[in-house]
């Protein structure tokens, strides 16, 4: 039976949705944590929108949640539908828990309309219902103006033909094992689950790590045969960055330009703050004052170095949604801890503290002297990376700290910790903060967030000194 899900993942990857529909569903606790996170912020939205005053009163048709449309291999539901009791003509709503309108979301409508069509329905109206992320939380939810629908009717329509024969294909696609090819099948490169399943010796280092390599002369190389990235012909076509990096991994030893990283360290006044924070992004705002998927900080972390040769000391601050707002407790806590003097505060792709500064001296008019002053004292430690002046072939070609800190600082690990990334803090935070855990789950979450964001601040120090004693 072809799902609009599983159709949907044909779209995507025929060899992927082929493997899928071949392999053993997972169960729900199998899903990663960012996946089943992501379900329950669709279902939250899904709730919300059902009580849209559209849907309710009676005045616009016969409303439907979830209603199940079905032919003989053919499957899918509806979010919402309204029928005409005087035509019987169907409106269907899918409801998205994103902001914005995408190409695949006309093809999940197409094949729901498709299927009723098939099943003898009139569906007149296709419509998409999205977050509107100019809405700003003020009391209790508002689903009318959190929540805006937009006329899909006529992309939908535009979209039907291909539909129905994509559909057949799809459905064609399962009865055939697709003959594995090492090829680019999809966007996921040489990660792909089918290329993964079926060639297990793709080199750890390969073509696909080129950085800023586009698709096309990525799938030359492998079409070529060539995958290990210290294969690539001295006469393909490269830019000299990427060049620089192949040369390092055929090399297998950093190379290193000194007196330019001094010059980037020497410009940095003590005392230096290396700073992190952790923040919350989601659909539905859940504090006062929030517009949907506004990076909300809960937390952060701060090691500080006095002066030169000194050892750090390191303060933090995290929030427990116990009765103040999250944001207005780390920008009060982190003004007391910073303000005597600013000195240079490192961070790691800054860009984003930045961005928080600024949205708190926007929130918070009394501290926005101590952020724009902070702002203006922030040096961005990614950058002695991304301009190329320390390459590694244990990098891979990326710039994150989580590619670099194993590198130059082995001796700490995000992979032997409960919470390993900034994805599962922010989530792991949300429960702790809305009680969907136990008291004593919360309590080994406040923990765990605790040791993951020292880290992230410990790691930016220890590169800073491995730098410096160049």
């Amino acid at each position: 039976m072809l799902t609009k899900n599983s159709y949907l993942q044909y779209l995507n990857c025929p060899n992927e949705f082929w493997l899928a529909f071949h392999s053993p569903a997972p169960s729900e606790e199998d899903l990663p944590l960012a996946q089943r996170h992501r379900r329950q912020q669709g279902f939250e939205v899904l709730q919300l929108a059902k009580k849209m005053s559209i849907f309710n009163g009676g005045s616009n048709g016969i409303v439907e949640f979830g209603r199940i449309f079905s032919t003989e291999n053919i499957t899918t539901s509806a979010d919402i539908t309204l029928t005409d009791p005087a035509t019987g003509d169907l409106s269907i709503y899918e409801v998205k828990s994103s902001s914005k309108i995408k190409d695949e979301h006309y093809d999940d409508l197409a094949f729901q309309k498709m299927t009723a069509e098939m099943l003898g329905h009139s569906v007149a109206k296709t419509y998409l219902i999205t977050v509107n992320t100019a809405y700003i939380r003020n009391g209790e939810i508002d689903p009318d103006t959190l929540l805006q629908i937009h006329d899909v009717t006529a992309e939908v329509a535009a979209k039907l033909v291909e539909t129905i024969e994509k559909t057949r294909a799809a459905i064609e696609y399962l009865t055939t094992p697709p003959v594995p090819e090492l090829k680019l099948h999809c966007s996921q490169k040489l990660d792909c689950g089918f290329i993964r399943y079926h060639f297990k010796d793709i080199p750890v280092y390969n073509v696909t790590h080129i950085s800023r390599l586009n698709t096309q002369k990525c799938a030359e190389l492998v079409d070529l045969g060539i995958l290990d990235i210290r294969g690539v012909p001295d006469d393909f076509k490269l830019s000299d960055k990427q060049r620089k990096q192949i040369e390092t991994a055929r090399a297998a030893e950093p190379a290193i330009d000194r007196e330019a990283i001094r010059r980037e360290l020497d410009g940095l006044t003590y005392p230096l703050h290396f700073l992190d924070y952790e923040s919350f992004s989601y659909a539905v705002p859940h504090f006062g004052g929030v517009r949907p998927y506004q990076q909300m900080v809960f937390q952060y972390s701060l090691h500080t170095i006095e002066k030169a040769g000194e050892e750090p000391t390191h303060s933090f601050h995290l929030a427990k949604n116990d009765g103040a707002f999250p944001p207005r407790e780390i920008a009060e806590h982190l003004h007391t801890e910073m303000s005597s003097k600013i000195g240079t505060t490192i961070a790691w792709h800054a860009q984003f503290e930045k961005d928080r500064n600024r949205e708190f001296a926007e929130m918070f008019p009394e501290l926005a002297e101590f952020f724009h002053e902070l702002n203006e004292s922030v040096f961005d430690l990614e950058t002695i990376f991304t301009k190329d002046l320390y390459r590694h072939p244990g990098f891979f070609g990326k710039t994150s700290i989580k590619n670099i800190q194993p590198v130059l600082f082995p001796a700490a690990s995000y992979h032997n910790l409960a919470i390993p990334d900034g994805t599962a803090a922010a989530i792991r935070w949300f429960q702790m903060a809305t009680k969907i855990t136990d008291p004593a789950e919360s309590e080994k979450i406040f923990h765990d967030l605790c040791t993951y964001c020292h880290l992230d601040t410990l790691a930016m120090v220890e590169i800073f000194k491995t730098l410096r004693d160049l």
